[in-house]
């Protein structure tokens, strides 16, 4: 891989990883703001959320052909279709829209776990990426384990992941960034 090209791909990298950071912790603050929201307000800001997510992971995998992660891939696909399943489904019960947001966490988790682990030689901030995959995956494993939690804990539950997960998303996005800008700097 030629420098620029490695300064790109991590400036790149790095914008989406602090885009959909702040769109977690956006989504995270919403979501404590109204604790008590319906049922359906809930489902349409997460099927919103995931479908957003969702298409920038899809976007970033196809505008980055130096590094094409069947991972990436994955997890966009699972973000969209999860999104699309809640907002085309709007009468779901809580039971259900904690199984769902469950089952998308886990296999999203799995997924940024096997991008993570697959990064590993490339870069150094590949822990951080784990770690943010384990959180997901601890999230869908606990709602899947009890779906029957009320849907104002989930909501919490929800908010204080999303912040969680987009501080290292963007933690992850800086040092991404930072890594492009010293490549730069050492190539003068």
């Amino acid at each position: 891989m030629s420098d620029t090209t490695g300064r790109k791909l991590f400036k790149h990298s790095g914008t989406a990883l602090l885009f959909r950071g702040t769109l977690a912790i956006a989504l995270g603050l919403l979501v404590a703001s109204l604790p008590v929201a319906t049922v359906f307000g809930l489902v349409y800001v997460f099927g919103i959320y995931a479908i957003t997510d969702g298409l920038a992971n899809l976007a970033h995998y196809f505008y980055d052909p130096a590094r094409h992660s069947r991972w990436s891939m994955a997890g966009g696909f699972i973000s969209v279709a999860a999104g699309l399943v809640a907002v085309s489904w709007p009468g779901i019960t809580a039971t259900a829209l904690s199984l769902l947001i469950g089952i998308w966490a886990l296999a999203l988790g799995i997924s940024q776990i096997m991008q993570a682990l697959e990064a590993r030689a490339e870069t150094a901030a590949w822990g951080i990426r784990l770690l943010t995959g384990l959180a997901m995956a601890a999230l869908g494993f606990m709602l899947v384990l009890n779906p029957g939690a009320g849907i104002v804990s989930l909501a919490w539950l929800l908010a204080t992941f999303t912040v969680v997960e987009g501080l290292l998303l963007i933690v992850s996005g800086v040092k991404f960034r930072r890594r492009a800008t010293s490549t730069m700097m050492l190539a003068r």
